[in-house]
């Protein structure tokens, strides 16, 4: 399987995202591939979590998370995790690459389109970030009621801006900046 690995620094948690698109006929042994996968991933000391999104009827995301680069890719290298990813090739097409991303680089890309290879710079995206969140901060400031109960005014005023981010303001800044955030994609990795 072709890999893209984003790596940032040492030490810093990374996620290795799968996109899988089922075989006719094989969805019942893809869920039970899914499984095992998880449980051999859950296994690992260094495992953080895992997901798994449907995007379709067909097409699946697996999303694994470690501790750092160095324990994904033992954990990749072991022989249980290789013969398991080469199972589940025949239960299942890779239509993508599976990348490797460590953070906030999830939010910069945009469906459709491949991810370049290298993230944008931590400053543009910490920079892109802040300007989506600073007017919902601002408004929410004004218009959250003081009588509501704190724990609800802190939920509200975290929750509705991560949404906001996730599913509408980041998609579209990232394809508004697009050439700007990924200015340098051009450049090899060095």
């Amino acid at each position: 399987m072709n890999e893209v690995m984003v790596r940032e620094g040492d030490g810093e948690p990374v996620k290795i995202v799968m996109e899988r698109r089922v075989k006719p006929g094989a969805r019942h042994a893809f869920s039970q591939w899914v499984k095992e996968l998880m449980a051999a991933a859950a296994r690992s000391p260094h495992h953080q979590g895992s997901s798994v999104f449907m995007a379709g009827e067909d097409d699946y995301f697996i999303l694994l998370r470690f501790a750092n680069q160095a324990e994904l890719e033992r954990w990749r290298s072991s022989p249980e995790t290789v013969e398991l990813l080469g199972r589940g090739d025949t239960h299942a097409t890779a239509p993508g690459q599976a990348l490797v991303q460590s953070g906030l680089e999830t939010w910069f890309t945009i469906p459709g389109r491949p991810s370049p290879q290298l993230p944008p710079p931590r400053w543009k995206m910490a920079l892109v970030t802040w300007l989506a969140l600073l007017p919902q901060a601002l408004l929410l400031g004004l218009i959250m009621p003081t009588q509501l109960p704190y724990l609800v005014r802190v939920s509200l005023s975290t929750a509705l801006p991560v949404a906001m981010l996730t599913w509408v303001l980041m998609p579209r800044l990232t394809k508004l900046l697009y050439r700007w955030l990924y200015a340098h994609s051009t450049r090899p990795a060095p």
